[in-house]
C-alpha cells in the first residue's frame, strides 16, 4: 500500500470511531483530510492582517477579479479557489446545505456588510475557474486579523492547522508590526513553508521601498531565526489590473511570484502534503482518545458518582461563566484606561510640537526668516524635521517603558487572580472526570511590544533660496511667506501622522491582545466543558437503559482506544 493508502485507511478507522461518539466537527475535518488527500489537493493560504490586500494578490495570480475587495472588511469566512473548466462559486452552509451562486454576489456571503458577525451561518465559499496556477494548488483566502470583528480573528486562527504553505501578505505603507509578530510566530510552528509578499509596493518610490523590504528581512529574521532566509516578494496588484505600460515585462511583479511559487513550494508539495496529513491524524486521534477515555471512566462510575460529577461539572462551567465576566471586566477596565492616557500622551506631544512650530514660523517669523538666509530654506526645513523626529523618537522610547511598566502593574493586580482561576478550572477537570486539560488552556499574553515606524519624509521639498533663480525674481516679502509656509505645512505633515501613529499602534496591540484572551476563554475552554458534560449525561442516559450493556460497551471503547493506539504507532 502507499503512504496515501495508509493514511485514508486510518482516517476511515478514525471516522468510524468519531460517528459512534456523534463527533461531527471531527467527522468533517477527516473528510476534508480524506478528501485532500486522495485529490492531492494542496492549500496555499494567503493570510495577514486586516487590509493588506490579500484579496488583491489572489486576484492578480489567478488573474481575474473574483475575490470581492472593498474598504471595509470583506472577507469573513474561509473562500477555497479552486480549478474548474467554467467559472462558478458556490457556499456551503454549516449544515452541509450546497447553493451555487454566481460569483458576482458572493459578496453578499462573505462580507461584514452583507453577512455581519455571519449571522446566514457560511461554512465557507468555493471560487471555481480555469486558471494555470490553480491546477496544481487551491488558493484559500482567510479572514484579516486585527479587524473590530473579533469572530473574524478566531475563523483565521481555527484554519491555521489545517495550511500546507502560506503566503503572508504585508503592506508596502505599514511595516511589519508585532502583530504580523504575533501571527507569524503561531504560523511557524505549523506551516511548513511560507513565502512574503509585500502588497501595494507602488506606493513607495524605489528607495522607500528597499528601505522597507530590508526592515522587513530584518524582522522577519528575528522572529525565523538569523539563519533563515526569508524571502520577501514585493507586489502591486492594483498596478497588475490598471495596467498601461505594454513595454512593461510582469506587471505588479505578480508573474515574479507565481514561478517563485512554483520553485519553492509546488516542487515539494507531495512531501509537504503527506507531512500535514499525518500530523492532523494525530491531532484527531490523540482528540478521540481522549474522549473514549472519558466515555470509558464514567460508564464505569456508579450512577450517584455520575450525577455528582454532572452537577460539578456544571459548577466548573458556571464557575468559568462567572469567572470570565470578572476577567473580562477588569481586563477592559485596564484598557481603555491605558489607551486613554497613551492617547492623552501622544495629543500633548502633537499640540506642544505644533505649538513649537507656531511659535517660530508665525509668532517670530522675522527672526526665524534672518535663519533662513544664513543657513537656506532646505538646510533650515531639514534641521527642524530632525528636531520634530527626536522628539518622537524620545516619546517612542518613554511611551514603550510606560505602557510596559503599566501593563505589567495590570498583571501584576488580577495575577493571582487568573492564576487561581485557570488552577481551578484544570484541579475541577482532573477531580471531575480526571483528564488534564492544561494543555488545551491557551496562555493568553497580555504582554504589549511596540514597534513604530516614523514617517521621516514629506511629500515637498523646499527649495534653496539661493540657488533658485526664480526666488531671485520675487519680492522677498512674497518668497519669505512661500518659504515659510511650506516648512510649516511639512513640519504639520511630519507631527500630526506620527502621534496617529503611535497612537493606533498601541491602542491596535492592547486591544489584540485582549481578543486574543477573550477568544480562548469564550470559545476553546467554554466548547470543551460542554462537550465534556454531554459525555457525562450521555454516560447517566446508557446507565438508565435497561438494554443497554456497559461491559459490551466498555469492552467496545477500550477496542478503538487500542485502534487508535496501533494508528499512532504507524507514525511516530
Amino acid at each position: 500500500m502507499s503512504k496515501s493508502d495508509i493514511i485514508n485507511s486510518d482516517i476511515e478507522i478514525l471516522r468510524e470511531i468519531a460517528r459512534r461518539l456523534n463527533k461531527t466537527g471531527i467527522i468533517n475535518s477527516l473528510d476534508e483530510l480524506s478528501g485532500k488527500i486522495s485529490l492531492k489537493l494542496f492549500y496555499l493560504v494567503v493570510v495577514g492582517l486586516f487590509k493588506r490586500g490579500k484579496s488583491s494578490v489572489i486576484n492578480a495570480l489567478i488573474g481575474e477579479e473574483l475575490a470581492p475587495v472593498a474598504v471595509t472588511p470583506v472577507t469573513s469566512v474561509i473562500t477555497f479557489f479552486q480549478y474548474a473548466p467554467e467559472t462558478r462559486a458556490e457556499v456551503i452552509f454549516r449544515g452541509g446545505r450546497r447553493y451555487t451562486i454566481n460569483p458576482a454576489d458572493v459578496t453578499y456571503y462573505i462580507s461584514e456588510e452583507n453577512n455581519p458577525k455571519n449571522k446566514k451561518e457560511v461554512d465557507c465559499v468555493r471560487i471555481f475557474t480555469k486558471s494555470p496556477l490553480l491546477e496544481n494548488l487551491i488558493l484559500v483566502d482567510t479572514p484579516g486579523l486585527g479587524s473590530l470583528f473579533s469572530h473574524n480573528t478566531a475563523t483565521t486562527i481555527e484554519f491555521l492547522p489545517r495550511i500546507d504553505a502560506a503566503l503572508f501578505v504585508m503592506s508596502a505603507d505599514l511595516p511589519i508590526s508585532k502583530a504580523d509578530e504575533e501571527l507569524l510566530k503561531q504560523i511557524k510552528t505549523s506551516v511548513p513553508y511560507v513565502l512574503f509578499v509585500l502588497n501595494k509596493s507602488d506606493l513607495l518610490g524605489t528607495d522607500d521601498l528597499k528601505k522597507m523590504i530590508s526592515y522587513n528581512i530584518k524582522m522577519l529574521k528575528e522572529i525565523f531565526g538569523e539563519d533563515s532566509a526569508p524571502e520577501l516578494i514585493a507586489v502591486s496588484a492594483r498596478k497588475f489590473f490598471s495596467n498601461n505600460d505594454n513595454y512593461e515585462p510582469d506587471h505588479g511583479n505578480i508573474k515574479a511570484l507565481r514561478e517563485k511559487i512554483s520553485s519553492r513550494i509546488l516542487i515539494g508539495k507531495d512531501e509537504i502534503l503527506t507531512s500535514r496529513s499525518i500530523n492532523l491524524l494525530l491531532t484527531y486521534s490523540n482528540h478521540l482518545q481522549t474522549l473514549l477515555k472519558v466515555k470509558s471512566d464514567t460508564l464505569q462510575m456508579p450512577l450517584n458518582e455520575l450525577e455528582k460529577k454532572l452537577e460539578a461539572m456544571q459548577n466548573s462551567i458556571d464557575y468559568l461563566a462567572s469567572g470570565k465576566v470578572d476577567f473580562d471586566a477588569v481586563v477592559k477596565s485596564r484598557i481603555e484606561q491605558l489607551i486613554n492616557k497613551v492617547t492623552e500622551v501622544t495629543e500633548n506631544k502633537r499640540r506642544d510640537l505644533e505649538a513649537y512650530v507656531n511659535a517660530i514660523l508665525i509668532n517670530n517669523s522675522t527672526g526665524t526668516w534672518k535663519k533662513i538666509k544664513e543657513s537656506d530654506a532646505d538646510e533650515f526645513a531639514r534641521k527642524l524635521s530632525n528636531e520634530i523626529i527626536k522628539e518622537y523618537e524620545e516619546l517612542k522610547t518613554s511611551l514603550e517603558e510606560s505602557v510596559k511598566e503599566e501593563f505589567s502593574n495590570i498583571l501584576l493586580q488580577y495575577s493571582t487572580l487568573s492564576q487561581s482561576f485557570i488552577k481551578e478550572i484544570i484541579r475541577q477537570m482532573n477531580e471531575v472526570l480526571g483528564v488534564n486539560i492544561e494543555g488545551i488552556i491557551a496562555a493568553f499574553d497580555l504582554d504589549v511590544y511596540t514597534s513604530f515606524y516614523f514617517k521621516t519624509e514629506t511629500n515637498y521639498s523646499v527649495p534653496s533660496i539661493r540657488k533658485n533663480i526664480f526666488y531671485k525674481i520675487l519680492p522677498e516679502y512674497f518668497v519669505r511667506k512661500m518659504v515659510l509656509k511650506q516648512i510649516y505645512y511639512n513640519s504639520i505633515e511630519l507631527i500630526n501622522p506620527n502621534a496617529g501613529k503611535m497612537r493606533s499602534d498601541i491602542d491596535y496591540k492592547i486591544s489584540e491582545s485582549y481578543r486574543k484572551f477573550k477568544y480562548h476563554f469564550d470559545q476553546k475552554l467554554f466548547d470543551l466543558l460542554q462537550s465534556l458534560k454531554k459525555m457525562i449525561e450521555e454516560s447517566i442516559e446508557n446507565k438508565l437503559s435497561i438494554n443497554e450493556n456497559i461491559e459490551f460497551s466498555i469492552k467496545i471503547i477500550n477496542a478503538e482506544f487500542d485502534k487508535i493506539e496501533a494508528i499512532k504507532k504507524h507514525y511516530t
